[in-house]
């Protein structure tokens, strides 16, 4: 199988790279060589190489900043997906597109999840931009594979894991992270293996996949630290304390029944995979965030 993925060096793209190039030829471009808001360039690549997936893991994801860049949010997470939907269309390949829990409002009470046919309501500028991404793929794209995810973690890349990290090593700094905020940290490297197994499939259609199980933002924090043996000063305060642009749902809780009922789903507990990752890079995260430290 020929594969070309885009946003080969992001969190999730890296660790499809490295995974699906085990067993299939992939093809990674840089921007400069394919930028998905080109038309042109997408049909020209797609022309040149005749992969067999389209795997789009390109995304504008900083959720504040989606507030106020209306147009950079419209063309890197809506024209971009459309063009490669209907250039995927055009030569017969199949798009596997990556969307979001901040498709839904959060208003479910917990621990009761979202199913992959529940109405999105998006609360935020980026949600309605996944929610308008996914809303494209369908029109344009017969055979396609959209896969929600939430609180996506890798050690490639910025995420919830590294800013704890970081901020915990910070001397005389008091960590407060909201406790009611919940979902299920997902390793980018554990999503690209259930990438690889959908493909192996030929699965089609719309797919939930995180971790299984669930705790709160500041359960995960905490547990980090204990796991790093980061001894910071930590406390709980609610996502209303924060001073971002972007309102963020309460309930990120997706459940991947299609996943289960069709007998493909590789995730693991969160905790399974988020030992795995700090056992691995953990030593990487601190000399990092040292690194980094002002």
């Amino acid at each position: 199988m020929k594969i070309l993925i885009l946003g080969s060096t992001g969190m999730l793209g890296s660790e499809c790279k490295e995974v699906l190039s085990q067993e299939h030829e992939v093809i990674a471009p840089d921007k400069k060589n394919l930028d998905i808001i080109s038309w042109d360039m997408v049909i020209q690549n797609l022309q040149e190489i005749s992969p067999d997936v389209v795997l789009n893991c390109v995304g504008l994801t900083d959720v504040d900043a989606c507030e106020t860049e209306d147009f950079k949010v419209r063309k890197i997470n809506v024209e971009g997906p459309r063009n490669l939907a209907q250039g995927s269309a055009r030569f017969e390949c199949k798009l596997v597109h990556i969307s979001s829990d901040y498709v839904f409002d959060g208003q479910k009470m917990i621990p009761q999840p979202y199913f992959e046919d529940d109405t999105s309501n998006p609360l935020s500028a980026y949600g309605k931009s996944k929610m308008e991404s996914e809303t494209a793929v369908r029109e344009n794209s017969p055979n396609h594979v959209i896969i929600r995810t939430a609180w996506l973690y890798g050690i490639n890349g910025s995420n919830f894991i590294k800013s704890i990290v970081s901020q915990g090593i910070q001397e005389n700094k008091v960590l407060r992270v909201a406790d009611d905020q919940f979902g299920s940290p997902t390793w980018a490297n554990r999503l690209a293996f259930q990438i690889r197994e959908l493909l192996h499939h030929n699965a089609r259609g719309t797919y939930h996949a995180t971790s299984e199980g669930y705790c709160n933002r500041f359960e995960c924090a905490k547990y980090v630290l204990k796991k790093l043996g980061i001894k910071a000063s930590i406390e709980p305060c609610s996502m209303k304390d924060y001073e971002g642009l972007a309102v963020r749902p309460a309930n990120c809780l997706l459940e991947n029944r299609l996943l289960k009922n069709q007998g493909i789903n590789v995730m693991r507990n969160w905790k399974e995979d988020l030992n795995a990752f700090l056992k691995k890079y953990g030593e990487a995260l601190i000399k990092e965030a040292k690194a980094q430290k002002p």
